[in-house]
């Protein structure tokens, strides 16, 4: 179906218009160049082949575009390409346009079409149908309008759709009819479109919150829900989610907290406050740098989930450098919150044994929860906890775990009803993962009258030969305890040690291969993030550009001149049932306005055997893609004229 005249056009004034005016110029010029062949006659003489090597040349500039935009803007690149499809689809809409058969082959536009004579030996039946792509293209324009929501955009939309089915309305129908059905069907559409868009808004409101409890409860600044009293057993990804550059193993603590109640750990009073930035370096505003010796400065790279997370840090952290953000927040317990980030960033974590990052001890670091806090007491005064210096209570813990625990993922119900998940670990199963270890002994340092805090981030504990450097994993995720003596905070991991090696187990045999697809992921979106970006992928449009300009020139394609007798006839035109309609028409028997012609031919009680055939033949020829074959025809040609002879004997 051909659009009427100005259609596509306005359509593309409209995308030009709802862009910002940024491509109004370019929607201006493209609308000229497809609406002048209503009023001029040139036209190119292009083989399917032609249009074979357009539709190549466009699929590939598509590529090339999609490529482009991924790497230099990320996923904001696929915004700018979808702004930007009738660009990329204009030169095979003006090829069609400007052509002489003003419409594409199916297998023009379908690889798997072309190659399907080349494998069976003749073409695929559909292969020579032939569509105008003008609508299609028209479909485009307002999808790449509706990019900026503007207030007008469904008005507009509502008026260019109205325009084309106006065009190719039923004559049958009046105005007034057809006007108020297409108020109707508008009304309907703004209904639909609005409560589809707040249906939307909830759920992905439902998704977010879902995956946020589900999958980003760790990455909380104030709250931290353990995995204390959860029966089953533990599943952890094998997926690399940092990379450390640093000479020995290490715990890297993305936040800590200080108040447990019922298998929860909450940070309070917590507050996020700037970091300080100078000369491309952020550094605690409460920290003065003293002459010490930095003891280690290894350099971290982490993906961020859209430009948002904590970063993990070795504990003693004062100056986090070559980082690209323009702001970093902290609260008291050392956690550091990272927003409108890259999708990856490397950076470099200074940090000192002396350090006081973390703020000093509250009420809340000496709290024991009124549930736990009775066998607790009990479990103290057995060790003679209150009696020993904070050494010596260091050294009776880490005792106490090593000899008379175990490091197990697979957990089971409380053996006895009435007790908490951490009092069963202590009394009876003695056996769980580092939430349990870090929590137990973070509660137990404060019956001694110790501070205490529980801390979480990962362990860097495997050395990767392929990237030389440590990789963590998801299953690397881990626990411990901050213990406040001698004036600072220090770490203090009863975990015992053996749980790295049970975590090594859970990896599978193809780990290896996973691995080396995550390192060459690794290195592509480093390249992406790098400056002076891929602008060369640009220069190869510019080549195919110059060799397709030079091809069409090369066939020295003839112009149709602008004369009334060389203007190509719609296919079907010249059916000889024209004629009988004609002699119908003079003899009286007068068609009305949108009337089919075999609602017509019913109607004036003309519709026998030899009319229903010729009608056949006829609409086929008119109207079917693949037409009818010369043999057909001169049947059609042979009814039609024994038909008139035999009318003129009547």
């Amino acid at each position: 179906m051909t659009p009427p005249p100005f259609l596509l056009g306005s359509t593309l004034l409209f995308w030009g218009w709802q862009s910002q005016s940024q491509l109004l110029p370019f929607a201006i010029l493209m609308a000229i160049i497809l609406e002048s062949p209503h009023w001029t006659k040139w036209r190119w003489t292009l083989t399917d082949k032609d249009f074979n090597l357009v539709i190549d040349f466009t699929s590939f500039s598509l590529i090339i575009a999609v490529i482009y935009l991924t790497t230099q803007q990320s996923s904001h690149g696929l915004m700018i390409l979808l702004n930007s499809l009738p660009i990329l689809f204009f030169m095979l809409i003006t090829t069609q346009t400007y052509s002489t058969q003003g419409t594409i082959k199916l297998s023009s536009l379908f690889l798997s079409l072309r190659h399907y004579e080349s494998k069976v030996g003749k073409p695929h039946p559909k292969a020579n149908q032939r569509i105008n792509l003008s609508y299609p293209y028209m479909m485009i324009c307002l999808l790449s309008s509706s990019l900026n929501n503007t207030p007008w955009y469904f008005v507009g939309i509502c008026v260019l759709i109205g325009y084309g089915l106006w065009a190719a309305r039923p004559q049958r129908y009046s105005l007034t009819i057809f006007g108020l059905l297409l108020v109707i069907a508008c009304t309907l559409a703004y209904m639909t479109q609005l409560g589809i868009y707040r249906l939307h808004s909830k759920v992905e409101e439902l998704i977010l919150n879902w995956f946020e409890e589900m999958f980003w409860a760790d990455r909380d600044p104030y709250r931290q829900n353990t995995a204390i009293g959860d029966i089953g057993k533990l599943k952890q990804s094998n997926k690399i989610i940092l990379r450390v550059k640093t000479p020995n193993p290490l715990l890297l603590r993305e936040t800590s907290y200080n108040t447990y109640f019922h298998t929860t750990w909450l940070a309070k009073p917590s507050k996020l406050s700037e970091i300080s930035y100078a000369n491309d370096v952020w550094t605690y505003e409460k920290f003065k740098l003293k002459k010490e010796k930095k003891e280690n400065s290894p350099e971290i790279s982490t993906y961020l989930r859209k430009g948002k997370g904590m970063l993990a840090l070795p504990h003693g952290t004062y100056q986090i450098s070559n980082i690209p953000v323009l702001s970093l927040q902290h609260n008291n317990f050392g956690a550091i919150k990272i927003e409108n980030g890259p999708e990856l960033i490397n950076y470099t974590a200074h940090f000192a044994q002396k350090t006081p990052l973390d703020s000093t001890p509250s009420k809340f670091d000496l709290y024991l929860p009124p549930h736990e806090k009775p066998y607790l007491k009990e479990l103290s005064n057995q060790l003679n906890l209150a009696h020993q210096t904070e050494q010596q209570v260091l050294n009776t813990l880490s005792r106490f775990f090593e000899q008379n625990f175990q490091y197990t993922l697979k957990l089971s119900a409380p053996t006895q009803r009435n007790i908490t998940p951490l009092e069963d670990f202590l009394r009876h199963s003695r056996a769980g993962h580092c939430e349990y270890f870090a929590t137990a002994t973070a509660l137990l340092l404060r019956t001694a009258g110790i501070p205490s805090r529980y801390a979480a981030g990962y362990a860097v504990v495997e050395f990767s030969q392929l990237e030389n450097a440590y990789v963590v994993r998801k299953r690397h995720a881990h626990a411990w305890t901050l213990a406040y003596i001698n004036g600072r905070w220090q770490e203090f991991d009863t975990t015992p040690a053996t749980w790295v090696s049970m975590e090594q187990e859970m990896a599978t045999w193809w780990e290896p291969i996973n691995d080396l697809w995550s390192y060459l992921g690794y290195q592509l979106t480093k390249w992406r993030w790098r400056e002076n970006g891929n602008d060369w992928l640009l220069w190869l449009i510019l080549p195919l550009t110059m060799i397709f300009i030079w091809r069409l020139y090369e066939k020295k394609l003839p112009v149709l001149k602008k004369t009334a007798q060389e203007t190509v006839a719609k296919l079907g035109t010249d059916s000889p049932f024209y004629q009988i309609v004609r002699q119908l028409n003079t003899s009286g028997y007068n068609r009305q306005a949108g009337e089919t012609l075999t609602i017509w031919i019913k109607r004036i009680q003309m519709l026998d055997t030899n009319i229903q055939t010729m009608l056949t033949l006829h609409q086929r020829y008119r109207f079917d893609p693949v037409g009818i074959s010369p043999q057909e025809k001169a049947v059609l040609t042979r009814h039609v004229k024994t038909w008139l002879e035999n009318s003129k004997t009547r």
